[in-house]
């Protein structure tokens, strides 16, 4: 064991050669080097996993918390030292896979392409740009689709014509609430392979739970994948965006860039994973996700004992952490700067802003939402 590692803190980590490495793309010689350091110092422990975030946000572009580490300067010599070795080395894989692990300036660096590659997928999702460019207007897509169906298989379409939200009940019996002047259709083929729905409109669809046929729904450039959820979906042919908003479960979000879509199976660009309380916008001109916190956040369902929202001279770390627990919502703060940040508040049926404004007031922070995160930005409190 390193015994240089001792004394590190989060900064001394996150530029360190062998933590990037195992940060980047984890071995099991990593593992277990990392499992042994922790043993010995678990002290050590908060300031390891702070780095892990640290590394997270330079990634990510999350600059209000990484600025409560590095300066801008040291940030982009920091992504600049990834990229810049990574293009630098190259060797076996397998050969360097095997090989005992040792730090950066000691070895060939078989990770580094990977680094690099998980660098620019942090970067992709976290912007929400995908490559494609569709070369038609994005008006019409819908009945693109189906006319496209019905030319090799028989299309069921159900169309709302009333003037209030109708429930319709898919053949496993899913439900779709379907708003007015909306549609969905699916072809004969729906329940073999898969459950693939096609939607014009706004819908709230129910999805029963089958792990071994994953249902689909297409609207307009956007598909929605999901094993057993409850998640709405605004898409209309002349709406200059497509909204996905998740109510319960989880989904994965992807950009359709195949035209006339008629086959079974998902989409092979990369995901955008949407959990209670977030909803993605697609915006169909630009062609750019836009991942956020749903307007008013409310508790998670499935939680056994909510947090009180009770606090007499708490700390300001505590209430962060009862809003994860509650909202199933991520907030990225600094610990040691809030080591010593106190403050007395009752909350009832106040909403998450409310209750984030009276809590960054009464310790001076603020906070902004950033991918759909809370990011706390704070100079820390006088003890």
């Amino acid at each position: 064991m390193d015994n240089t590692y001792e004394h590190f803190g989060p900064v001394d980590f996150v530029t360190d050669d062998q933590f990037l490495r195992h940060r980047l793309a984890p071995s099991a010689n990593s593992e277990a080097f990392w499992a042994e350091y922790l043993g010995i110092y678990p002290h050590k422990k908060t300031e390891w996993l702070q780095a892990g975030e640290l590394l997270n946000a330079v990634l990510l572009g999350l600059t209000s918390y990484s600025r409560t580490y590095l300066s801008e300067e040291e940030e982009a010599k920091l992504l600049d030292r990834i990229l810049r070795t990574t293009e630098a080395h190259d060797a076996d894989i397998r050969t360097q896979e095997a090989a005992p692990v040792k730090p950066l300036r000691e070895s060939s660096g078989w990770y580094l392409r990977a680094a690099v590659a998980a660098a620019v997928a942090l970067a992709v999702i976290a912007t929400g740009y995908l490559a494609w460019r569709p070369k038609n207007s994005p008006q019409g897509r819908y009945a693109e689709t189906i006319t496209a169906l019905e030319s090799t298989s028989t299309v069921t379409r159900h169309t709302n014509k009333s003037a209030q939200p109708e429930l319709y009940y898919l053949p496993d019996s899913s439900s779709v609430m379907l708003s007015p002047k909306s549609e969905v259709s699916f072809t004969s083929a729906y329940n073999q392979q898969n459950r693939s729905v096609y939607l014009s409109g706004k819908a709230t669809l129910d999805v029963v739970p089958n792990a071994g046929k994953p249902f689909y729904v297409y609207a307009n450039e956007v598909v929605t994948k999901v094993l057993g959820t409850k998640f709405e979906v605004v898409a209309f042919d002349d709406g200059s965006d497509v909204t996905v908003k998740v109510l319960d479960g989880k989904v994965t979000v992807y950009q359709n860039n195949v035209r006339n879509n008629g086959a079974i199976g998902a989409p092979k660009q990369s995901a955008i994973l949407l959990l209670p309380n977030q909803l993605v916008v697609f915006d169909r001109k630009a062609e750019l996700f836009d991942k956020r916190l749903v307007e008013n956040p409310v508790s998670l369902p499935d939680i056994k004992s909510l947090p009180r929202f009770e606090y007499e001279d708490a700390y300001a770390v505590r209430f962060f952490e009862d809003i994860k627990k509650a909202y199933g919502v991520n907030v990225v703060y600094n610990p040691e700067l809030l080591e010593n940040c106190q403050f007395s508040a009752a909350f009832s049926d106040e909403s998450l802003p409310e209750k984030l404004n009276v809590v960054c007031k009464t310790i001076g922070a603020s906070y902004e939402i950033i991918d759909a995160q809370v990011v706390i930005t704070t100079t820390g409190c006088k003890p």
